[in-house]
């Protein structure tokens, strides 16, 4: 038998080409990265003189290798750790929970798998990732779960080794204008096209990956992932619910607990760790559980609230509700509508 294969979509087109364009383009912006960092600090430890004494020369010396090394490993986990969804049945149902957002048991129409909650499937990487921020072509792979924290720390130092070679870079400017042998009578000429060079690309690339910082440490603050955040349009300026957002975030519990549960409860919150949690993405700790029992009604006339029974009849809630279908029912009887490419004629 033949097998036909089937024409191609734009969409599935267009991510073949995405697709193949990352793959090619990945160890040249991997490479890229780590260049310019290197730059620096060969700059400020071989170039710049910035004419301090020992104890100061030395505090600096340390900060730059420090923050150096802490950001190239921050890289290194970021790139080369993974969050692939476990193999393992979906979890049992909690009954007592009501939430209607909060569920755990879709299934994945790309992989036909299980998809836990909070992970999405990438296109990219053609998996679905647990969960997912977002795909970032800087390190190659997909940010999510469990490393997360090590994107969030490289984005950090890439931030203060920036503010260090500005600083750097600023004080021994200075020194070359106002020496009086002239600013470019005392480096070659490779020095100053090397220093211009490093600063042209630093810059630009720094102050994206300050706001990307900031960015992060707003949904870090209220447990959201980028795409959450797209998504719901919850407002993380103000670090708080939006009263217009699409639903409500139920991993919210509190800036602390958030900071504390993304660093995985470690006192060395610095060094870029994988995160392994116990539940490795399976469920994830929400606000406080909402459940039948905590629901009570009140009788004006007893003074005192009751618990209802474990059965509720939800038409209670709202007198009007009944009445609304009715009038729905009423105003789009006869319309014709298309469901699956069949004509359906509303009853």
């Amino acid at each position: 038998m033949l097998h036909i294969k089937q024409p191609q979509t734009q969409k599935s087109k267009r991510v073949s080409k995405m697709n193949q364009f990352s793959k090619q383009a990945g160890p040249f912006i991997i490479f890229f990265t780590i260049l310019m960092p290197t730059n620096c600090v060969i700059l400020e430890q071989y170039y710049f003189d910035l004419k301090l004494d020992n104890v100061s020369q030395n505090i600096q010396n340390f900060m730059i290798y420090f923050v150096y090394m802490m950001a190239m490993w921050s890289y290194y986990q970021a790139i080369t750790i993974k969050n692939t969804t476990p193999q393992r049945a979906p979890l049992p149902p909690d009954n007592r929970r009501i939430d209607p957002i909060y569920k755990n048991n879709a299934a994945c129409a790309s992989c036909n798998k299980w998809k836990p909650i909070r992970a999405h499937h990438c296109s990219m990487c053609n998996q679905c990732t647990l969960k997912m921020d977002h795909h970032c072509p800087w390190i190659h792979n997909c940010v999510g779960l469990r490393n997360h924290r090590a994107f969030y720390l490289f984005t950090l130092y890439m931030t203060i080794g920036a503010i260090q070679y500005s600083w750097a870079s600023y004080v021994y400017f200075k020194d070359l204008y106002r020496n009086d042998k002239g600013f470019f009578q005392q480096q070659s000429s490779f020095f100053y096209f090397y220093w211009f060079f490093t600063s042209l690309v630093l810059y630009p690339t720094c102050a994206m990956l300050f706001f990307l910082f900031l960015y992060h440490t707003l949904l870090v603050l209220t447990n959201l992932t980028t795409l959450e955040q797209m998504k719901n349009g919850s407002n993380i300026i103000c670090c708080c619910q939006n009263p217009t957002s699409k639903s409500i975030n139920l991993f919210n519990r509190g800036w602390i607990a958030n900071v504390a549960w993304f660093f995985n409860y470690s006192y060395l919150w610095f060094l870029p760790f994988q995160n392994i949690y116990e539940t490795d993405g399976t469920s994830y700790p929400i606000a406080p559980l909402c459940t039948f029992a905590d629901i009570e009604t009140f009788d004006l006339s007893m003074g005192d609230g009751i618990s209802p029974n474990t059965q509720i009849d939800l038409e209670q809630f709202d007198p009007k509700f009944l009445d609304y279908i009715a009038t729905a029912k009423e105003k789009y009887k006869g319309k014709k509508v298309i469901l699956n490419g069949k004509e359906i004629v509303l009853a």
